[in-house]
């Protein structure tokens, strides 16, 4: 086949939204780009048939299932100071606290120290990193596709790992163009540094300045291309009939709480309940009404905990309504039907206020303008830091978040039952603060982001 301009690595399914949910490909096309999406060895057709439908050749990457042990749970003891990022201390600290995993996870803190302390053997350890995952399988594929452009959208997966060494070594320039707020502070360090990026916003901009020194001339900010969808998504006429089918009443508000995987939130399934018995009673008022919606990792994936699924059924009634993900079938993890997200931006944009742990489902909101509490409690009082919900306020990406005052932190039931009746009182209380986090977090947002992100691809791509 010719070569294409650009070659997009998509190994999640948060990138596929991003990349073949928005009009990403359909702009990159009218500016002249051919693109080509790589994804991981797999069985969904489903991907196949959204590429084809938005203009992108479809390709597989080289599966690299028996060499990923440094891209998994080894890697971060090997890059990162794992005591000082809150993410990844967490996880050894679960990992320590299981019998089963105990030893490793102390060997595995041994070596973090062993690499850190050594001089010279941080370098060796880079470059047996890379050796692990090169494949002459991504050069071969990349000398097929002869791509100008390649871009990753999570460095940490082991197949972008691979076509990012391979395009290194066939000296092909490459882009960051992530798919979430939090990869580069909480999914430890890249195997490969692009040359480029597109950011999101200002925050993201100055994470890659921080942490990875990228000079200011090799960040583009551009917004997010897949939230271009909420722009003038929730007209009355898609919110009213979106709440019919939910089983509620178009005539009265409604809040929405987007959960969390039990990983995160082990008792967000108590603080659901909480709120639906509070709502159904009257206790905010004689109208409002609640939607419940699960995050894909609450139903599907290793983190889900099928034992709330019951209890999240239980919770419908008429006065609150549960909103299941549209999930699309295939090896990509988390994958969502592309109708799930003009969907969701109607849900999102209706709510007169939103509550979620801290998870992305924050950042839709400011998109809306909505108010934002966000809930990292738990409902007992003996959990572990490393297993509680309130590890997550810690995390890097929410306290920039929480700094901007876009939103509202509850620390209680009653706190959550405090700021919910401010909020419904004086929606318009936080929003200067909501508008500076949405300004930090996301450049712009005016339904051209994908535009903006296609022309920085045709930018690039010119001055490669």
């Amino acid at each position: 086949m010719p070569g294409v301009d650009v070659a997009y690595l998509v190994s999640h399914g948060f990138a596929a939204r991003m990349v073949l949910h928005s009009t990403l490909v359909q702009e990159a096309t009218a500016r002249g780009l051919s693109v080509a999406v790589i994804a991981p060895v797999g069985d969904d057709p489903g991907l196949e048939r959204l590429a084809k439908s938005v203009g992108a050749v479809l390709e597989r990457g080289p599966d690299l299932a028996r060499r990923g042990a440094l891209a998994g749970e080894l890697r971060p003891y090997l890059f990162e100071d794992v005591r000082r990022n809150p993410a990844l201390w967490a996880k050894h600290l679960r990992a320590a606290a299981d019998p089963r995993t105990r030893w490793r996870a102390k060997l595995r803190l041994a070596l973090n120290g062993l690499v850190r302390n050594t001089p010279g053997l941080l370098g060796r350890v880079d470059a047996l990193d890379r050796a692990l995952v090169r494949s002459a399988e991504a050069r071969a594929l990349l000398r097929r596709l002869s791509p100008r452009l390649v871009v990753a959208t999570y460095p940490v997966h082991p197949m972008e790992a691979a076509m990012l060494v391979a395009a290194r070594d066939l000296g092909l320039r490459t882009v960051g163009h992530l798919l979430s707020w939090d990869n580069l502070t909480t999914k430890g360090r890249f195997t490969v540094l692009p040359d480029d990026w597109i950011a999101w916003g200002p925050v993201m901009a100055a994470e890659l300045k921080g942490l990875y020194g990228v000079a200011p001339e090799r960040i583009r900010e551009v917004g997010v291309p897949h939230f271009d969808a909420h722009v003038g998504a929730a007209t009355p006429d898609r919110r009213t009939a979106l709440l019919r089918r939910l089983g509620l009443d178009p005539a009265r508000p409604y809040v929405l709480f987007g959960m969390s995987a039990p990983y995160f939130c082990p008792t967000e399934i108590d603080i659901v309940e909480w709120l639906a018995a509070r709502i159904a009673e009257g206790r905010f008022g004689a109208d409002l009404q609640l939607v419940v919606r699960p995050h894909p990792q609450n139903v599907t994936g290793n983190l889900a905990d099928l034992s709330w699924l019951p209890r999240i059924d239980a919770l419908r009634g008429p006065r609150v309504a549960v909103d299941l993900p549209t999930m699309e079938p295939g090896g990509l993890s988390w994958s969502l039907d592309p109708a799930d997200l003009p969907h969701m931006a109607t849900l999102v944009g209706g709510a007169v206020a939103t509550l979620n742990s801290g998870s992305t489902l924050a950042i839709d909101a400011l998109v809306h303008d909505r108010p934002v509490i966000l809930t990292p409690f738990d409902t007992v009082d003996d959990l572990p830091w490393w297993k509680s919900a309130r590890r997550i306020a810690s995390y890097p990406h929410l306290v920039g978040l929480i700094r901007t005052g876009g939103v509202r932190v509850t620390r209680s039931l009653d706190e959550l039952g405090r700021a919910l009746d401010t909020v419904l009182a004086n929606p318009d209380d936080d929003v200067a603060g909501r508008r500076a986090a949405r300004h930090a977090e996301l450049f712009a947002v005016d339904g051209r982001a994908a535009a903006r992100a296609a022309e920085a691809l045709r930018a690039l791509m010119d001055a490669s």
